[in-house]
């Protein structure tokens, strides 16, 4: 993993943005135009390797490009894990390429060139993200909002917002923050994001939720038999779909794992229930379909009636991903 130490280079910059993607160069004109620009801003963008226009599209709106070798693609954070290295703001607003910045959020942004309102110990914000779904003709025919976190899971933009328990793709953070922390781990290709969160909370770094629009994702859209498959199977549309059983054989490995568990401790929850009825139903037969019921209720209750298959989905990644943990160090290079 790319690691630098925390403070080692100097902030050169008051903001870095670092956009990844793939194949998304029919998008990107349109996220650099939705970018803050100045002399203490810089842009990054790092390509896995696309077939398309990408690079040539990141170079012409003005932003630093690095490729990832061939061999190091991977995931999500194999992508921001470089850009990281490589970035030199004080903050780092970490985008994906088939995403754009929401215009309310830039004045927020510009707040935090004075930092000494913020509350203590905060590493980062996120905004709200909300899915523009697209048909094949890459029209929009539904959107979504709070697709992240719930409107109650937020606080007002003038306060700060409120701590939240974990993050989406789009998301500011502390370069110090990360860097601390770890990093991004490039080596996992699912729930990379908490992974990160879970390491900066160890340090107990406040990642705060703002309920203010940030990004648009553009998204394809999926029926529901294609969601379900996409949570269910080991591999479906070019997903590697058992990053939660790497993530977990990291932090058990490298340490963290109660931290993760603290904040994601839906899919153990889950196996918590399932994994007790024998003894459940010795002490009273309907017990396990009362206990488990309460499970399916809670959930449905806090989040939506189907998060108990998805995160029955997530325990199933996670028996299939508990020895696919392999650590590597992403290679790369700037294109000029």
């Amino acid at each position: 993993m790319i690691i630098e130490a925390a403070g080692t280079k100097s902030d050169r910059y008051w903001l870095s943005v670092i956009v990844i993607g793939r194949n998304v160069g029919r998008h990107l004109a349109a996220l650099f135009a939705s970018l803050p620009s100045g002399t203490d801003i810089e842009w990054l963008y790092v390509d896995s390797q696309s077939e398309d226009d990408s690079v040539s599209v990141a170079l012409k709106q003005g932003a630093k490009v690095f490729l990832v070798d061939k061999d190091s693609v991977y995931a999500p954070g194999t992508g921001r894990c470089i850009g990281t290295a490589e970035a030199a703001g004080r903050w780092i607003l970490y985008l994906d390429g088939d995403m754009v910045l929401r215009k309310e959020f830039i004045p927020f942004l510009n707040r935090l060139r004075d930092e000494s309102a913020l509350p203590p110990k905060t590493a980062g914000f996120i905004g709200r993200t909300r899915n523009r779904y697209l048909d094949n003709s890459h029209s929009v025919i539904a959107e979504r909002d709070y697709i992240v976190l719930a409107q109650k899971e937020m606080g007002p933009a003038e306060a700060w917002g409120r701590p939240a328990l974990y993050h989406g793709g789009a998301v500011l953070y502390r370069r110090e923050a990360v860097l601390s922390a770890g990093s991004w781990n490039p080596a996992v290709c699912q729930l990379e994001e908490i992974d990160l969160y879970s390491r900066i909370r160890a340090q107990r770094g406040v990642l705060r939720a703002v309920d203010l629009p940030m990004a648009d994702h553009y998204t394809p859209h999926l029926s529901s038999w294609e969601r379900l498959k996409l949570n269910f199977l080991p591999q479906w549309q070019g997903k590697r779909l058992y990053g939660a059983g790497q993530v977990v054989t990291a932090r058990f490995k490298e340490g963290g794992l109660a931290q993760f568990i603290r904040i994601y401790p839906y899919p153990f929850i889950v196996f918590a229930g399932l994994i007790t009825v024998p003894f459940l139903y010795y002490l009273w037969p309907p017990l396990p379909l009362l206990v488990n019921g309460v499970i399916v209720l809670w959930l449905g209750l806090t989040k939506k009636w189907y998060f108990y298959l998805v995160y029955l989905g997530n325990l199933g990644q996670i028996m299939r991903g508990l020895g696919r943990y392999k650590p590597f160090e992403p290679q790369y290079k700037r294109v000029e």
